[in-house]
């Protein structure tokens, strides 16, 4: 049990969150000190390795090599009938071994009397002992990691307002190392948000970032929520707008190779088709990152996306990247196909007019549902995104009935964990 220093045994409060379990989430967790200076109030969110998010005793950059031959070899063994079926045969892409990734999320320790200032510092979650404090964290980028002691020590030193009830600290950062969005999370609602966002904008302004501030029910902006990432792919430079609080790959130099793979594949489905440019049908869509650089290599495209701020930023990025050739809907991926197999019996090449050739998936955990598997059959090219091998080996069982694998890479988007995306291409049989 920690202590306070006044002596006094700290108060420790339990709350797991988990991002795994879908594509995005905002809570946060760690520790607040309350006004008063009395003792620690512990409050937990513990990010775990289910999540994507190495735990801190996992990262060991000398054992990269074993701990990714291991997921190879289990991906080898899950897939093998179906590999063998067809040939196929399991590739990888390697992650740099550390700065990798772009957002994180601490919990937050403060310990003083409150008079001259706390001292601060940020936590992670450690399986089988307490929560470790961090001045760095050589998983986190380098923008991250030239942050940590700033911001720590301007909230320990600054104006109570920012660090009353906080209990979490979040980055968003960029490939490109230009925009940076931090949001202080809070266990109770802000008292005075003008007054917050007067200090804010003197925190923001000191570090050059844009700062958040999040509590039950409130989002306070300070400067922009969201950060705007640059790369290079092929013989472009495409950009996009990344909102905090929604999905974004973490691993901004894994993408970056997930995408030139992505678009490789839409180039040999071309030379399939005789060199002719069909259509495109986008699901789960996201931000567009992928929508975008692909947008070349199809006639026209329709992507579909529910939630709202990412068709927004995905609208933006269109119009950004001067994309006019896709058709964006803003519903849920399970009942647009369900709807589609209604009306049309699973036709989509009688959807407005498109001349399909190519459906792309890229769903949560959770896999495909039956109707979207099913409408997925009526393609003759399948690209499925997968990180979860349970759920994606589920719906290969049945595609590949009518399906043969073509290609299956591993992308190494969570070193140090048991996770990693698997990227499928699948041809039509005869």
């Amino acid at each position: 049990m920690e202590r306070s220093r006044a002596g006094g045994p700290s108060k420790v409060v339990r709350a797991e969150s988990r991002e795994g379990a879908g594509r995005s989430g905002t809570s946060g967790g760690g520790f607040a000190r309350s006004r008063a200076g009395g003792p620690s109030k512990v409050v937990r969110a513990e990010s775990r390795e289910g999540a994507g998010i190495p735990l801190l005793s996992s990262y060991k950059p000398e054992e990269y090599e074993e701990v990714l031959g291991a997921k190879i070899r289990g991906i080898e063994g899950t897939f093998g009938d179906l590999l063998d079926r067809d040939g196929c045969e399991v590739t990888r892409e390697v992650s740099p071994k550390a700065y990798f990734r772009l957002r994180c999320r601490f919990g937050v320790s403060c310990d003083g009397d409150g008079v001259d200032g706390l001292s601060l510092t940020h936590t992670l979650y450690n399986r089988g002992g307490p929560r470790v404090s961090v001045s760095s964290y050589p998983v986190a980028s380098k923008q991250i990691n030239a942050l940590m002691p700033k911001v720590a020590d301007a909230l320990g030193r600054g104006s109570p307002v920012l660090r009353t009830n906080l209990t979490g600290i979040h980055y968003l950062t960029t490939l490109a190392e230009k925009d940076v969005v931090v949001t202080l999370v809070y266990d109770k609602p802000l008292e005075d948000a003008e007054q917050w966002q007067r200090e804010a904008k003197r925190l923001g302004d000191s570090l050059s970032v844009s700062l958040i501030g999040r509590s039950k029910g409130v989002k306070l902006v300070c400067g922009k929520d969201y950060v705007v990432e640059s790369m290079r792919i092929n013989d472009s430079v495409l950009s996009w707008k990344q909102v905090e609080g929604s999905f974004s790959n973490p691993n901004g130099e894994i993408c970056k190779r997930t995408i030139e793979h992505i678009c490789g594949l839409a180039s040999q489905i071309a030379r399939d088709d005789g060199g002719v440019r069909r259509d495109l049908l986008d699901l789960y869509c996201g931000n567009g990152n992928y929508t975008v650089p692909l947008s070349p290599h199809f006639s026209r495209i329709l992507s579909v996306e529910l939630n709202k701020s990412l068709v927004s930023a995905a609208r933006e990025n269109m119009r950004t990247n001067s994309v006019a050739n896709v058709q964006l809907c803003q519903s849920c991926c399970m009942k647009f196909s369900q709807n589609v197999r209604a009306k049309r019996g699973g036709d989509f090449q009688a959807y407005s007019g498109f001349d399909f050739s190519t459906i792309l998936v890229d769903p949560p955990r959770a896999g495909l549902d039956p109707n979207t598997l099913h409408v997925a059959n009526a393609f003759d090219h399948i690209i499925y995104i997968s990180c979860n091998a349970e759920t994606l080996k589920a719906c290969l069982e049945q595609l590949t009935n009518t399906h043969e694998l073509r290609s299956f890479k591993v992308f190494d988007h969570f070193p140090y964990t048991e996770w990693s995306e698997c990227v499928v291409h699948l041809r039509r049989r005869g």
